[in-house]
């Protein structure tokens, strides 16, 4: 499984996210805002109800919210916490290594 290297050379601080394209997918990576965990998810860039764009929206704890149709997804699984979606988003492996974040597909 290759792993990909994401540019965070400016720094993600927690409750952040940044849109990265790997090969002809678009993901989100995001750092948790607790950072006292200092975790970091990859997922997929769009609502899995109506395709909405998400890496303008709003993180809320440890969810992302679709403020098109009001869906959430909770950041860590993928899973959808509130509807309209009932599908959940991709999530991909994260690695940090001496500091760079990789991500794998």
């Amino acid at each position: 499984m290759p792993w990909h290297r994401i540019d965070t050379s400016d720094g993600l601080e927690p409750g952040e996210k940044r849109l990265a394209r790997i090969q002809d997918r678009e993901v989100l990576v995001c750092r948790l805002p607790d950072p006292l965990q200092d975790q970091y998810v990859a997922i997929a860039s769009r609502c899995t109800h109506a395709a909405w764009p998400l890496a303008g929206e709003p993180i809320e704890g440890n969810e992302i919210l679709c403020t098109l149709h009001g869906a959430r997804f909770d950041l860590r699984d993928g899973c959808p916490t509130g509807g309209p979606a009932s599908k959940p988003l991709a999530t991909y492996p994260v690695e940090v290594r001496d500091g760079v974040l990789y991500v794998s597909l």
